[in-house]
């Protein structure tokens, strides 16, 4: 259901707010200007529109007049004052309009209750609920060019891709797609017909409502003056053609992952007054930021213990213990040494600002202050996160595969094969829409999924005939071995459950723990396909390789026993589409 809400009192936004988050309900809110209103109505096509009863110099019906709309959605009128009487004088002046309802903030959530459709009973949600390895829908591009080369350039490189591409020819149809389809990004030339690339970007950006949608400026234009001004309507980046498909892609992909760790990344809020705290975490969760909200230090700290959040932005007086109490414990624990705090607070002195300084906040707001500075903050402070943990994540994994380049020196016929289940791990971890950071876990784990047998004697691992029932499960042990080797490194807690559970099956007749369905890790269900492709496709000591097709075929006729449906039948689309092992 999409709700537009016609506001200009920051209040009723909070309280409108708290009511559309807890039922998922897809809402926009929009400053009371006549032509603005029209032309959100027209992009965002509501199911409801809710009005105040009175907005800055007309009242409801006044403003309804004066948009002169046919209006196909209910209309809900939000009262902002109160009194005997005061609601019959507002239906008797919208009386000349259909399905309007009235509302003051006692009975607000009432009215919208019998109006909202019905979520799903508590069975299904519940279901959902436990699926936590439902695929998501493709991420979208919208491109915009009037070129044809171009467009070709552009399915060519992404035909192949996980991504769900629309293509628009004009300004005009790009932004008509653009409210139409909501894309996560979108590329756009600048010299269009109709209307030009920089003034759909311009349009955009102030149309979207604080969402977070990236537009890459794809030009031939390369003059710094034409950078600059693109960058001035509000690009977020500039790429000069020709570009190489490899180039755009890596793009592409990093301001996806921008998205994703948006979702990823908590942030806690920390403020006595509701209004404060449901002011930033709106503009917060507008921008897709995951936050968590206390009201108090205390109820902070166990929230901060328990859902590790990566940036704290916390007021300093509070009731009972201080912001900067707070700051104080949470760098004693471990766990949260690494947090990022922003204070703020409605003291000015130079000795308050000295003090979070020495504490190692990153940054000190004065009350009142933009909460739009307050978001950018919070995104460089992410970045620089991303930026040390990419680092720290680059410098590991090739640490990890010098150390298993070295493993498999043991044996000749498993050369290569922890390179190719890493390869396939993450094709299928791809193809089933995994976020980067879970393709950074996948990764890690599928490199790492075989290095228990460094516990496992050469004489067994080794023998190259048939192993007895104890030679065999020697081998088995090596799961487990690995995993132990790994659990004392807190960085790898997210991967150890895919190594240790990569020989498990889905009807629970594998081993270590015989565990089965989606108790398995869905990281483990994708090493455990990609595992049995590679050994399938390998040549061993008592058979030679077999080919790719019947590889597939065997994966197949395993679905349901050996194999996740979902995983395995997302292998074999990905097959049908390219060859898994063409490169090898």
């Amino acid at each position: 259901m999409k709700v537009l809400n016609v506001v200009d009192i920051n209040i009723i936004k909070i309280v409108l707010t708290k009511y559309y988050l807890s039922r998922n309900i897809d809402y926009d809110f929009i400053y009371p200007e006549i032509s603005s209103v029209r032309q959100k109505i027209v992009s965002f096509k509501p199911d409801m529109i809710v009005i105040q009863s009175s907005l800055a110099d007309m009242d409801a019906a006044d403003f309804l007049k004066e948009l002169g709309m046919k209006m196909e959605s209910e209309l809900v009128i939000f009262m902002i004052k109160d009194g005997p009487g005061l609601k019959n004088e507002v239906l008797a002046s919208l009386k000349n309009y259909r399905n309007i309802h009235v509302a003051d903030k006692d009975d607000f959530n009432s009215v919208l209750d019998s109006m909202v459709p019905q979520q799903e009973t508590s069975a299904e949600s519940a279901m959902i609920s436990q699926q936590s390895d439902i695929i998501p829908e493709k991420k979208t591009i919208l491109y915009v060019d009037d070129s044809p080369v171009m467009h070709h350039f552009i399915k060519t490189t992404l035909g192949d891709s996980d991504y769900n591409l629309i293509t628009a020819v004009d300004g005009e149809d790009g932004y008509e797609k653009y409210c139409r389809y909501l894309p996560n990004i979108i590329i756009t030339d600048i010299e269009m017909p109709k209307m030009g690339g920089l003034e759909l970007c311009r349009k955009i950006k102030e149309n979207n409502e604080g969402r977070f949608i990236p537009v890459v400026i794809l030009s031939s234009k390369s003059q710094p003056i034409d950078i600059d001004t693109a960058f001035n309507y509000g690009a977020d980046d500039y790429l000069v053609k020709p570009v190489s498909p490899d180039n755009l892609i890596e793009k592409i992909k990093d301001y996806f992952g921008v998205l994703d760790r948006k979702k990823r990344n908590k942030i806690l809020v920390v403020d006595d007054s509701k209004v404060s705290a449901e002011m930033i975490s709106h503009a917060l969760i507008k921008n897709s930021h995951n936050v968590i909200m206390a009201s108090n230090a205390e109820q902070a700290l166990e929230l901060a213990v328990q859902e590790r959040p990566e940036i704290v932005i916390t007021d300093v007086e509070m009731p009972g213990m201080t912001g900067y109490d707070l700051v104080k414990i949470m760098r004693e624990i471990p766990e949260l040494r690494d947090v990022s705090f922003i204070m703020m607070s409605s003291r000015d002195r130079k000795s308050d600002i000295k003090k979070s300084e020495k504490l190692g906040v990153s940054r000190y707001f004065i009350k009142p202050f933009d909460i739009e500075k307050l978001i950018i903050v919070v995104e460089q402070l992410l970045l620089e996160r991303y930026n040390i943990y990419k680092k720290e994540y680059e410098y590991m994994l090739s640490t990890i595969k010098a150390l298993v380049t070295a493993l498999e020196a043991r044996d000749e016929y498993t050369k290569g094969h922890t390179s190719r289940v890493s390869k396939y791990s993450l094709m299928l971890g791809r193809q089933m829409g995994l976020s980067i950071f879970e393709l950074d876990k996948l990764e890690i784990a599928a490199n790492l999924h075989d290095i228990g047998k460094i516990g496992v004697r050469d004489d067994i691992l080794l023998k190259p005939g048939k192993l007895s029932d104890e030679e065999y499960a020697k081998i088995q042990e090596h799961a487990v071995i690995g995993a132990e080797i790994l659990r004392p490194l807190n960085s790898l807690n997210d991967v150890v459950p895919l190594i240790l559970f990569h020989h498990e099956r889905w009807d629970g007749n594998g081993y270590p723990s015989m565990i089965k369905g989606t108790d398995i890790p869905l990281g483990a269900r994708i090493i455990a396909i990609a595992d049995t492709f590679d050994a399938i496709t390998s040549d061993r000591p008592y058979r030679k390789a077999l080919t790719e097709p019947k590889a597939i075929e065997i994966i197949k006729q395993n679905i349901g026993s050996q194999f996740c449906p979902k995983c395995a039948g997302a292998f074999i689309e990905l097959a049908s589409k390219v060859s898994i092992i063409s490169d090898r």
